[in-house]
């Protein structure tokens, strides 16, 4: 059997489109489902899911014609990523593509993220492809293509893009189908933090975890918001089997208000499926702003100490009241979500000659009582919760730092 493609659009306004795109697709030996996510129903032999089937039949069920845009989108989108997640779960797609203006972007690229895990292929046609696409990404492997003209009538240029997009989600689907069929690696697979300012240490633990476990697999996640939102879902998703959670700076920017905050659920997955854990607090020293001039207001009038990291990214230190929120914020995280009795796997160690490169002595950031403040949170708010909390005289770069880190994390893995 070839693989199967679904193809999502609204069939009431993109429907030549959506057929041409159809038939580019089938010229590959790939089949299709057309799934019509439309306001209003549409009736077309080529439709496989119409939109009425995707709606309960309910006479509490509402008239998506009668709605507002939004109230359409956010009525139909968890139905149509109920059926695409049983499409999934019963093998019968191996790639989906997306073609839409503004509401049909957000109505699809939803499904995409919500329905499907990170590694099946996804591609999005969009007139909002050129612009900042961060809302309809988000954590997950959405691949964008600006459709030039607007998807309104059909055209050689327009074809053109079409055609390319069929071609293009044809080979990603063959690629995975192919790759599914060889089976997969078991070996375990790590997730780690990392930040530029804690890049040393996270480089010597990674290659520690290499060269102690044969074969494991180390997935670094850059820690700029959507890194963290990325390794919090893998681990969600399973597709992670363990964490060395070094760099939790996004906490940082989540509790003081910086710009590359993860989220409030940052740190929760994997207590939630208590895999192992170890976790420290790299670069908390620090909160994470644009040029200069984006800094607001209210801090630049503190006086607080500001460091430039380049012309784009300007970085701030945290003061001991922050600290100590960012420790309360992550001590409940760890928590939360935790099966009662359940034995915990997650190990805290506190770097105490200094958490970034720039928390050094002698480095702007360096200050040992806002450091201390954040430690003894931590071990207030974990004290008796069954995560053991632990100081280590060196900074969080240091190689050998970095070596017992990781050690503690494969001894963990191994059960012990």
């Amino acid at each position: 059997m070839p693989p199967t493609i679904l193809l999502l659009g609204t069939c009431d306004t993109k429907l030549p489109e959506l057929l041409y795109t159809k038939s580019q697709i089938e010229t590959t030996n790939t089949a299709v489902l057309l799934m019509d996510i439309s306001r209003t129903p549409t009736t077309h032999p080529s439709i496989s899911i119409p939109q009425t089937s995707l709606l309960p039949t309910s006479p509490q069920t509402p008239n998506l014609s009668t709605l507002s845009r939004a109230e359409y989108i956010t009525t139909l989108t968890p139905y149509a990523v109920e059926k695409v997640s049983t499409l999934y779960k019963a093998g019968q797609i191996h790639g989906i593509l997306g073609l839409g203006g503004s509401c049909g972007t957000t109505l699809a690229t939803s499904v995409m993220r919500d329905a499907l895990p990170v590694g099946f292929p996804k591609l999005m046609v969009s007139t909002m492809a050129s612009g900042d696409v961060g809302a309809y990404i988000g954590e997950t492997d959405i691949s964008m293509m600006y459709s030039v003209v607007d998807i309104a009538g059909r055209n050689r240029l327009l074809e053109g893009v079409l055609s390319n997009a069929a071609g293009g989600i044809s080979g990603m689907a063959r690629s995975y189908f192919s790759r599914g069929s060889r089976g997969e690696d078991k070996g375990v697979r790590i997730g780690i933090s990392m930040f530029g300012v804690t890049t040393p240490g996270v480089t010597a633990a990674r290659e520690r975890l290499e060269s102690v476990l044969e074969g494991c697999e180390v997935y670094v996640f850059h820690a700029t918001g959507s890194g963290g939102r990325a390794l919090e879902r893998l681990a969600r998703e399973g597709q992670i089997d363990a964490v060395l959670d070094l760099t939790t700076t996004e906490v940082a920017d989540e509790v003081v208000g910086g710009v590359l905050s993860a989220g409030d659920e940052r740190l929760r997955a994997a207590t939630e499926r208590n895999i192992p854990r170890v976790v420290s607090v790299g670069a908390c020293d620090m909160v994470n702003f644009g040029e200069p001039e984006s800094v607001p207001v209210r801090f630049r009038e503190e006086k607080r100490v500001f460091h430039e990291h380049n012309a784009t990214v300007t970085l701030m230190r945290t003061t001991k009241r922050e600290c100590a929120d960012i420790g309360v914020f992550i001590a409940g995280n760890l928590l939360r979500g935790a099966k009662e009795g359940e034995a915990k796997r997650t190990k805290m160690i506190l770097p105490v000659r200094g958490i970034s490169m720039l928390d050094l002595p002698g480095q702007p950031f360096q200050d040992s009582e806002a450091n201390e403040t954040l430690f003894s949170t931590l071990e207030r708010e974990l004290e008796g919760s069954g995560i053991s909390v632990r100081r280590d005289p060196r900074d969080i770069n240091d190689p050998d730092f970095a070596v017992m880190v990781a050690d503690e994390l494969v001894n963990l893995i191994r059960g012990g």
